[in-house]
């Protein structure tokens, strides 16, 4: 336990920041039906996470080599949830698009910044332990983000508030 302690911050936050973007990959598609986009316009969606993610995991090492993890971690937390903001502002297939692509290249700042931290602290005798961890962590985290939309109206600006304030929640631990 004594080795989790030090982590456990990073694990939360991690966990917050993932929770969020388990609301906002499920609350896109299914406002952006109610609101008439087409088939191929929500497909553009995942699209545009894949090539923001592969963007993040090119240019985010560097921001991390330039401010260290806390400060790219803020710096991926805040710009999630601006898209998620400007999502709820501006429901329109082409903003949204490169909004996602905003939101992947955040996720995969998030999870390399995470990880490599990660990877920093643990003990080489107890690192497969803690990525497990973070792993099912993350799984759980994500599930329960997807299963919140359960909870309420997917109609009104209620989930992308709220994947905004987890975003933003998520920079406490890692902050303090």
């Amino acid at each position: 336990m004594k080795q989790f302690l030090p982590i456990s911050a990073l694990l939360f936050g991690s966990a917050l920041l993932i929770f969020a973007g388990g609301i906002n990959a499920l609350i896109l598609p299914i406002r952006g039906s109610a609101e008439g986009f087409s088939a191929a316009s929500l497909g553009l969606l995942g699209t545009g996470w894949a090539i923001g993610y592969v963007l993040g995991c090119i240019f985010c090492p560097r921001l991390v080599g330039k401010v260290g993890h806390i400060r790219s971690f803020g710096v991926m937390a805040a710009f999630a949830a601006i898209s998620v903001l400007f999502s709820l502002l501006y429901m329109k297939t082409w903003v949204w698009v490169p909004l996602r692509g905003l939101s992947g290249f955040c996720f995969a700042g998030a999870a390399m910044i995470v990880e490599s931290w990660l990877s920093e602290r643990a003990e080489p005798e107890s690192r497969g332990r803690i990525f497990g961890i973070y792993t099912m962590v993350n799984l759980l985290a994500s599930t329960g983000g997807q299963m919140s939309l359960a909870l309420g109206d997917t109609g009104g600006f209620t989930f992308f508030v709220f994947a905004a304030i987890f975003y933003c929640l998520a920079l406490v631990p890692l902050s303090i």
